[in-house]
Formats: structure tokens, sequence, C-alpha cells
């Protein structure tokens, strides 16, 4: 039982002590910050960014098929500096021709359009769209007949029609006068 008390009472002065050591080791000072670094690439004449304007697809977002543009301005040093745009939605249809593209028949997302300038890129996203695929041809069925059509059995001009309604409510006059007729004869 002694024990059981002595390993009890070590175990929670450990749990008291342990958390105000821990404090003190830790340093109070703040973290310098990492001094940032610049990967520029060196050029003999001099540094030089060859993308002066950022590549843009307009539209943003757009169906297969759909022609796209593409914006942005490269400088380079020299004919061996070739400028590419890539991309694995987008077909050129002259390779050079960089300024307009149509969408191709990729899955539904976000893509990434790369415009390299000699050295240098520039990126921005495309997204394409669902294509609407055409349903099912509905057929249509051509009526034909008198109810289909609204047609009636008798003249198209409507002239039958006031003389059966006067018809009908003078049979139901009729009835309705032997009912009540019929019903008094029981009475009496």
């Amino acid at each position: 039982m002694k024990n059981a008390v002595f390993v009890a009472g070590a175990a929670a002065a450990f749990l008291i002590v342990a958390p105000g050591a821990a404090l003190a080791a830790t340093s109070t000072t703040p973290a310098k910050p990492a001094e940032p670094t610049t990967t520029a690439p060196e050029y003999p004449d001099g540094p030089m960014t060859r993308v002066t304007r950022q590549l843009t697809v307009a539209p943003a977002k757009a169906k297969p098929g759909t022609h796209v543009t593409l914006d942005f301005h490269c400088q380079t040093r020299g004919p061996d500096e070739n400028v590419t745009v890539r991309s694995a939605a987008l077909a050129f249809g002259k390779p050079g021709n960089w300024g307009d593209g149509t969408v191709k028949d990729v899955k539904p997302g976000k893509y990434t359009v790369t415009l390299h300038c000699g050295p240098e890129t520039s990126t921005a996203s495309l997204e394409v769209l669902a294509a609407k695929k055409p349903g099912p041809k509905q057929v249509v069925k051509v009526p034909s007949g008198a109810p289909q059509t609204g047609g009636t059995d008798g003249p198209a001009d409507g002239s039958g029609a006031p003389l059966a309604a006067a018809a009908a409510m003078g049979a139901l006059a009729l009835g309705g006068s032997g009912l009540v007729l019929a019903r008094r004869a029981r009475r009496r």
C-alpha cells in the first residue's frame, strides 16, 4: 500500500512540475524570419524581365469548341529564344500563333496555360466546363381523329349545341316533375 501511495505522489508532483519546466526551457524571443531568396537568371547584359505583360485567358471559363484569346507580351533577346504557349486544354491553329486557341474536348476541370518566354514563364488558369450533350430526340406524334384534335362528331360551326342543351334540360325538368308527383301519390 505504501508503494502505491508513493507512486501516486510522485506522479502528481511530476504533473505539477513538468509544465513549468517545459515553459522555462522555451525561448521568449521571437524567431527571426528567413531572408527571401531570389533565383532570377543572370544575364550577360544585366537583368531583364522578358514577360512584360502577364498571360491572361479570356474567357477564363469555356466549353469544348469555344474560341479563347490569350493576351501577353514577351520580349526576347534574340531569335534563339523561343516563345511558346502550352496547355492540355487548348489547341492552336498554327504553331507560333499563340494569341488564339480553341478549347479541346477534355474532361471538365481547371487547366494551366503556360507561356514560355525564353527562360521565363507566366501561367494562367482555364476552367473547362461540361459540354452540353444533346438529349434523345423527342418523337412528336401527330394527332388524328376527333378526340385528339378537339373536334366534334356534330357540325363544325356549333349550331347543334344550343338545341342539344335545351333538350337535356327539358328531359331533366320532366323527370324531376315526375319524381315530385310520385312522392305526393305515396303520401296519400
